[in-house]
């Protein structure tokens, strides 16, 4: 039987959100999404809507529509399909990583 554990809080709370982005994957699968949003976020990091097949650790950049060209670098730190077997849509959370400049 395993051992029911209380969620871990997170160190920052999420305030919801519904802004559309770009997603790109750092990855030798190579993927782009233009269709993604930001359902939430932190100081710390950002809850997604992807149609990427997204796995803890790999590298996404995140580009905002039709604004600044520079693209914020994140980790996944977890993701999730859709319970829908027959949407494509995965939920992730990325945390923010430093940028070159810092």
């Amino acid at each position: 039987m395993a051992a029911n554990f209380p969620p871990v809080p997170r160190r920052w709370d999420r305030q919801p959100a519904t802004i559309p982005i770009n997603l790109v994957l750092e990855a030798e699968n190579f993927g782009v999404d233009d269709a993604a949003a930001i359902l939430d976020f932190s100081l710390r990091g950002l809850g997604v809507l992807t149609t990427l097949a997204l796995a803890p650790g790999d590298r996404v950049r995140i580009l905002a529509k039709d604004a600044l060209p520079d693209a914020i670098p994140t980790r996944v730190v977890w993701a999730r399909e859709d319970e829908d077997e027959s949407s494509h849509w995965t939920f992730a959370g990325l945390e923010f990583l430093p940028t070159s400049g810092d």
